[in-house]
């Protein structure tokens, strides 16, 4: 979906979060990609907080544990392609008159100084430009802008040097994530985009190659759980075999589990909806479409709590489905499901990208 240029040295992916590391490395065969390895570390709380790291002893010794313990094929090199939190990053379209790509450089950095807080020589950035549709004539450049604090990826840098790994790409979660769900189709309906993860949960609205709004939502896994065990009165690890085994119960109105969470997932819903609210009334002229948000595809581990995406689809009116970051990946015996694979969305996204 985002035609970055193409890396020569392969690489795998590595999905950076606060609460966990998770690995996947691809290889093309037969036309096709294989899932060759993969691995999932927890990551002990208080080493990442917010993007930022806290003790890089400890998270160093997590990092070489997930290379290690790769199910699979083992890692044979030290390229990868990472991700960095959605909190500390920028990612807009920006819209520039006709112009020569030399000239883009120059012109993006005034459209860096006008919209982020931070000085130019604070940040990394780069930039593309999205390709016009065949059918809808060119009147002026639309450039994808991603932009990271120095502060926040020196560290990460720095950090994974001492693994022994070498970072070809620092790369937003949610542009990988589209890549990981979204084919390539540059006439695609606009897709929303919700990544539900164990601390925070991630929203993308994506359109024709680019992402085009990005946001960070309280609700998540555990938050659930935590609204689960106070509502029925019963331990955190209890709520959470409630959760996974009984799901929202078919939506049964009298169920005290949906009793429970209806009120958060309404909220989740609500939230969707002044997102939705806000790409059409800004966005729709500069993805170059017309059309509304066509459909929801939801992704992370707590994708697979069972009756969400139905809940979702009747209180928005839109199609919502759990994505398939594997749909189009081999994987072998014994490998990742689909549901676990869920959770590994941003890293297959990430190893795409070394195909790009």
């Amino acid at each position: 979906m985002f035609d970055f240029p193409s890396i020569k040295n392969p690489a795998f992916g590595i999905d950076l979060s606060d609460w966990s590391i998770k690995i996947a490395n691809l290889k093309k065969r037969g036309g096709g990609f294989f899932l060759a390895g993969f691995s999932r570390q927890e990551i002990k709380e208080g080493l990442i907080e917010e993007g930022q790291i806290k003790n890089e002893a400890e998270l160093l010794k997590t990092i070489a544990a997930a290379v290690k313990n790769v199910q699979g094929e083992k890692i044979r090199t030290r390229n990868c392609i990472v991700s960095l939190p959605e909190t500390v990053s920028f990612v807009q379209v920006v819209n520039l008159p006709l112009m020569e790509e030399a000239e883009v450089a120059e012109a993006i950095k005034w459209e860096l100084e006008a919209h982020i807080p931070l000085q130019l020589g604070e940040i990394y950035f780069d930039w593309q430009i999205i390709p016009s549709s065949l059918d809808c004539p060119q009147k002026n450049l639309r450039v994808l802008v991603g932009a990271l604090p120095k502060k926040t990826v020196d560290p990460y840098l720095s950090v994974l040097a001492k693994a022994e790994l070498k970072p070809l790409i620092f790369e937003i979660e949610s542009v990988a994530t589209a890549r990981a769900l979204i084919k390539n189709n540059p006439s695609e309906d606009p897709v929303l985009i919700l990544d539900l993860g164990a601390k925070r949960t991630s929203l993308a609205i994506a359109s024709d190659r680019a992402v085009f709004v990005t946001a960070g939502l309280s609700i998540s896994n555990s938050s659930l759980i935590g609204l689960l065990a106070e509502k029925l009165g019963m331990p955190p690890d209890q709520a959470r075999r409630f959760k996974i085994e009984r799901g929202l119960e078919n939506l049964d109105e009298g169920s005290q589990i949906f009793q429970a969470l209806k009120p958060a997932l309404a909220n989740l819903a609500e939230q969707i909806k002044n997102y939705s609210e806000f790409y059409q009334e800004h966005c729709l002229t500069e993805a170059g479409t017309k059309n509304n948000i066509s459909r929801v595809l939801l992704c992370g581990g707590g994708a697979n709590l069972a009756g969400l995406a139905e809940f979702l689809s009747r209180e928005l009116g839109l199609e919502v489905k759990t994505g398939q970051p594997l749909e189009n990946i081999k994987t072998p015996k014994n490998s990742l499901g689909p549901e676990e694979a869920l959770a590994f969305t941003t890293a297959l996204g990430l190893a795409l990208r070394n195909f790009s």
